[in-house]
């Protein structure tokens, strides 16, 4: 059975100079109206309008450089604004505490805005506001839904959502894999028939990055105005280059666990724990690495992609797998170790240890919810 599922494609796009102006104008536009939404749902008294509401009342008093702006931005804008403000209301709800509102900034280094689909064609978007030859990375796709036109580290983008249908995974034996996440490589996976390194020497090349990045935010301190506008925006490219490095290694990571095993074990991993200044046993070297990995976000990525493959992730418990020495059971003051020594003399990697651990525990502590996994999922 095919699951139907909704993806967003980020398509590049090639805009003209008067392209380029115009989408900026209608972020601008938009990130205006939400605010404003969002400062009249707060100082309003008594009961608060509905978003419906505030869109008429907004035809008339909004300025007369908003004008042009096509009318399904600014409304789609103050729906979302509504939305945000009733949702940081229920967050807040029962704390005692007054909610505080976020507006959206101007040097956010993300922006977007919403553009129904009808207005986006081969020719471009609103081609008769925004002018023609708007040029695609990649041909728009057959059918898709409203999307939203997105800027980030100086280039714009269109995120277009579609549907697709993937194949439901069947339960083929495929087996259990204990994965172990890590700083030096970024994950380590140990299976009943196979062992290996995912990203092993891979952080070398995004500390080369990260080192010109801290280098070029120090010069760009000490420059002049426009040079410095210039200098950020590398920055922000700089990052993004980072980020899509990232982005690659959880991709192909996560699709070859879902593609080689039904079940998948993976730690919980507090991260956050582990790099706060307070009684951390690391160093800021060693955290900077540790939060670029990005681990939460694999997971989740992770756990999304076994979900259309039909396949079964379980958070487990890592406490001292890496320290239990695998043929005794002892557990060892390794420090900073990069191996374990056997009894036989025979040196082995700590991290493959520590994923082997991993699934050793996993059948003790859980072995129920382990044989669901496998015989069921």
């Amino acid at each position: 059975m095919d699951l139907e599922i909704t993806k967003s494609k980020l398509l590049k796009l090639y805009p003209t100079a008067q392209n380029r102006a115009q989408f900026k104008h209608w972020m601008t536009v938009s990130r205006y109206v939400y605010n404003a939404t969002i400062a009249l749902l707060r100082d309003y008294e008594g009961a608060k309008p509905s978003w419906m509401d505030i869109k008429k009342m907004f035809t008339r008093l909004l300025p007369a450089w908003t004008k042009d702006t096509p009318f399904q931005i600014k409304g789609t804008a103050i729906k979302d604004a509504h939305n945000a403000f009733w949702k940081t209301c229920k967050a807040n709800k029962g704390s005692g505490k007054p909610a505080t509102f976020r507006f959206r900034s101007r040097k956010d280094p993300i922006q977007s805005c919403f553009i129904p689909k009808t207005a986006i064609s081969n020719k471009g978007i609103y081609p008769q506001v925004s002018g023609k030859g708007l040029g695609y990375a990649e041909s728009l796709p057959e059918s898709f839904r409203d999307s939203r036109l997105v800027w980030k580290a100086g280039k714009f983008y269109l995120a277009v959502p579609t549907k697709h249908l993937v194949p439901y995974g069947e339960n083929q034996a495929l087996g259990v894999v204990a994965i172990d996440p890590g700083v030096r490589t970024f994950a380590t996976f140990y299976s009943t028939d196979s062992c290996g390194l995912i990203g092993s020497g891979d952080f070398s090349r995004i500390q080369r990055m990260a080192h010109y990045l801290d280098d070029l935010l120090s010069r760009a301190s000490k420059a002049g105005k426009q040079k410095k506008k210039r200098m950020l925006l590398a920055g922000l490219r700089m990052r993004q280059k980072v980020q899509n490095l990232i982005d690659e290694l959880h991709h192909k990571a996560a699709l070859f666990f879902v593609k080689n095993f039904d079940c998948i074990l993976l730690p919980t991993f507090e991260t956050s724990q582990m790099v706060g200044r307070a009684g951390r046993k690391i160093r800021s070297k060693t955290v900077r690495n540790l939060l670029t990995f990005a681990h939460y976000r694999f997971k989740q990525f992770l756990k999304n992609k076994a979900f259309e493959y039909g396949k079964t992730v379980l958070d487990v418990c890592e406490a001292y797998t890496s320290k239990t020495h695998p043929k005794t059971g002892e557990i060892k003051q390794i420090g900073g170790a990069k191996r374990i020594r056997l009894l036989s003399g025979d040196w082995v990697n700590r991290d493959v240890v520590g994923a082997r651990n991993i699934l050793l525990r996993a059948l003790v502590d859980i072995p129920h919810v382990f044989n669901v996994a496998v015989n069921e999922s």
